[in-house]
Formats: C-alpha cells, structure tokens, sequence
C-alpha cells in the first residue's frame, strides 16, 4: 500500500494547495498508480500498435450524459489522460488476452461509474476492440442513466435465471461500446445472486466475447459485494478522489481486497475539479452512504 498512501498524501498537499491558491485547479484525473509488488499484474510491452481512434463525427445524443468526456470532448486534456490509463491497461496485457476488471472506490461519490464510461468509451476507441460495460451495483446502478437506456432487464434477471444474456447486452451511441444495465433483482440478494454458479457463467461468456470487461461495483467498504465480483475478474481498480477520500479508507479498501486475495491493478486519482464543473468532474449522482448500509442491513435481516 505504499505507493497508493503517497498518492494520498500528495493529495492532501493538493488540497491545502488548492485552499491557498484557486489557480491550482484544473480539470482531469490523476494516473494510474502501481499497487504493491505483491498484487501487481506482470507484462510491461507496446501497446496500441496499429490502433487508430476513431474519426467518425460527433453527435450530440439527448440523454447521453456529459460526463462521457471522451465521446463530446476528443481532444480534451482529461480524454488524452483517460487514452493514459488505457495504455497502461494495455501494457499490462502484452499477450492482447480478454481481460475483465472492476471499478470500485472505498465509499460513495467518488467518480467509480463514471471512470467505467470513460474508460469503456476510451478503449471502444481502438477500432479492432470490443468493450463491454457491466453495471453490478444491484442497489443504486446509475450507468443506464448516464447512458440513457432502460435499467432492466439487465445482470440480474439474468442471474434470476429470467433472461438469458443476449437479451440484456446493449448497444450504444458509441461504437465498439456494449452495455448491460443492473436489472432487477426480484427481492434476491445481491450476494445470493453474484455466488450462484450463474455469475461466474456470465462473467466467462462475457470475457469470450469482448475484448475488454468492465464492472462498475459498489463501494468497498459498504457491502461485501467486490470482494465477491473481483474473484472472477483478472483485476481491480480502486478509484481515490482528490479532496474528498480519507486515507484511512482508501486503506481499508485496500486491505479487503488484499485479504480476499483479490489481484489490485492499480490507483486511479480523479477529481481536480475544473472551475465550470464540466464533464463529470463536479458531478453528483445521488449516492447516499446509509442508504447502502440499511439496504445491506435489511437484507441481512431478512435472511
């Protein structure tokens, strides 16, 4: 955890930089920051070689959420630093396998669903690729939204066992991008659904067909979900937000993956926050913290 405690402590200058200074704000995300030697991913080769992103023209879709800042904003310094940790993605893959990894933060609000959109958008880029977003927070899915689609039938119906997956895969306004919504659990418990032979079915059929699996999850500090979803993922990035995550909880995120033995990819920094608030970066998409845990809570009751 070394490294990812210095990001946070540079983080922490920042913000009593920023305090001091307003010019010291301005738009984009961090770096992906290597995790530990012991849970980092091997291969380091060129990447994107004869990859072209794509020349189509924009449209501008009703709906479609502005925090897709790749898709309205090709040229933009925050698209160029998500391009960033898709060549680092790709570094880590030298063999070009299908790879699967989650998103997660430590808590709430802190920018996980809309790194997934980026990124997904990012690697749709590369004309060759085909890159799947999954939304797996059963609880408070916000991608249907962002993306403007339908939020069912989607991952849980089919772990339901009421539709099959090829009814819930989606297309949409960006090419080369899928997308599967959270669905509806039909009272099911997010648990009893993600450890059923189903999941992990689903979770292999979509690593044959895509290139690129992305899982936008839960906190990992609320539920126990990530733990469960990033045993059947070849990684996970932990998404820290400038000014807002408090390094004991990026820590303990840390910790719980580490002790499911699940493999970390790495540290995103998001969230210097532009002064207009475009694209995503003075988001809010309604995430409540307690909400979780008396979600969480009921269903452990009910059991």
């Amino acid at each position: 955890m070394g490294r990812i405690a210095d990001a946070l402590k540079r983080a922490e200058h920042e913000r009593r930089m920023a305090r001091s200074s307003p010019a010291s704000n301005s738009g984009g995300t961090g770096l992906l920051v290597e995790p530990p030697p012991h849970a980092q991913t091997s291969g380091v080769a060129s990447v994107e070689e004869g990859a072209h992103e794509s020349d189509e023209p924009i449209t501008l879709v009703q709906g479609l959420s502005e925090s897709l800042v790749p898709y309205y904003e090709r040229s933009s310094l925050i698209t160029e630093q998500y391009r960033s940790l898709r060549t680092r993605l790709l570094s880590q893959n030298p063999h070009f396998e299908h790879r699967v990894h989650a998103i997660t933060s430590a808590v709430p609000k802190e920018g996980k669903s809309v790194t997934t959109l980026n990124l997904g958008c990012s690697l749709a880029e590369i004309r060759h690729m085909k890159v799947v977003v999954v939304d797996c927070d059963f609880r408070r899915g916000s991608l249907a939204r962002m993306l403007n689609q339908p939020d069912k039938p989607g991952l849980a119906d089919v772990l339901c066992g009421e539709a099959g997956l090829q009814e819930v895969v989606r297309s949409t306004p960006i090419p080369n991008l899928m997308f599967v919504p959270a669905g509806n659990t039909r009272q099911h418990s997010a648990t009893q659904l993600l450890t059923s032979p189903t999941a992990r079915a689903v979770c292999h059929q979509l690593q044959t067909e895509f290139h690129y699996t992305l899982i936008d999850t839960p906190p990992a500090t609320t539920v126990s979900d990530v733990g469960v979803i990033g045993q059947m993922c070849d990684g996970v990035i932990v998404v820290v937000r400038l000014h807002r995550t408090d390094e004991g909880a990026a820590k303990r995120a840390v910790r719980l993956l580490q002790v499911n033995n699940i493999p970390i990819t790495g540290c995103l920094l998001v969230g210097r926050d532009a002064p207009g608030g475009h694209y995503g970066f003075n988001y809010g998409y309604g995430y409540n913290y307690y909400r979780y845990y008396d979600y969480y809570k009921k269903t452990v009751d009910e059991a």
